[in-house]
């Protein structure tokens, strides 16, 4: 079962749409203000006139383009949807995305009356943010729903031990606190397009296991766990 291009995760004065455009089952993300419209588009990596388009039907005015990390399937649409928008972009410094200026760890960015706060997440890249946006957390490919994102020589500058880390200061937030990941990766039945802390600490293999040396050993296994448990 596919997940729909479409999910309006929307409550009260708070907008906030769950999209799929294109890549390896990327998500995108626009959230904003109800009252005032302002808005921002998190990972814009493909189709940014579609995008437009959705923000337009939903009354959205994108002022700016938050990036969680500097790889291509996540930044692709940057730089058409400034030219169409003229939108900010911000960025983690050490990712160096073209055009972004570097957002700071805690630093926080205004749509209207609602704030969206950056943390610093380093481990899949060195510069990797996630967003934190009234009460849901956009982890990029920091943390998915029961799995987490690569490192190693396929990802430069990418570490094991920075992402440990960054998981273990994710898993202090309060356990409501919604997951909405990077890519659509869950590996369970059916479709988990976003899941919560709560969720991630009592299910997500690398995180129940305890401590780093056990995540490390997952990761090296990873091949053969998903094998014996009939992951995806």
């Amino acid at each position: 079962m596919a997940t729909p291009e479409v999910l309006d995760h929307s409550r009260g004065g708070v907008r906030f749409i769950q999209l799929h455009l294109g890549g390896d089952r990327n998500f995108c993300y626009l959230l904003g203000d109800g009252d005032s419209g302002e808005a921002a588009v998190i990972d814009p990596g493909f189709e940014p006139e579609r995008l437009l388009d959705i923000a337009n039907e939903n009354a959205l005015l994108i002022r700016h383009i938050l990036v969680t990390h500097g790889h291509s399937d996540h930044t692709g649409g940057v730089r058409r949807l400034v030219e169409l928008t003229g939108a900010s972009v911000s960025a983690g410094a050490e990712d160096r995305v073209p055009g972004a200026v570097a957002v700071d760890d805690g630093q926080e960015i205004a749509l209207g009356a609602r704030r969206v706060q950056a943390l610093h997440t380093p481990g899949h890249s060195p510069g990797h943010c996630c967003y934190l946006f009234e009460g849901r957390l956009v982890t990029g490919d920091l943390l998915f729903c029961g799995k987490v994102g690569g490192t190693g020589s396929y990802f430069p500058g990418s570490s094991a031990r920075a992402q440990w880390d960054s998981l273990q200061r994710l898993m202090r937030l309060p356990e409501d606190t919604e997951v909405f990941p990077g890519h659509d990766y869950y590996g369970g039945e059916g479709v988990m397009p976003h899941s919560t802390i709560g969720f991630e600490r009592a299910h997500n293999p690398f995180l129940t296991g305890g401590d780093f040396e056990s995540f490390v050993a997952l990761k090296e296994n990873w091949p053969i766990y998903k094998k014996e448990h009939g992951i995806r």
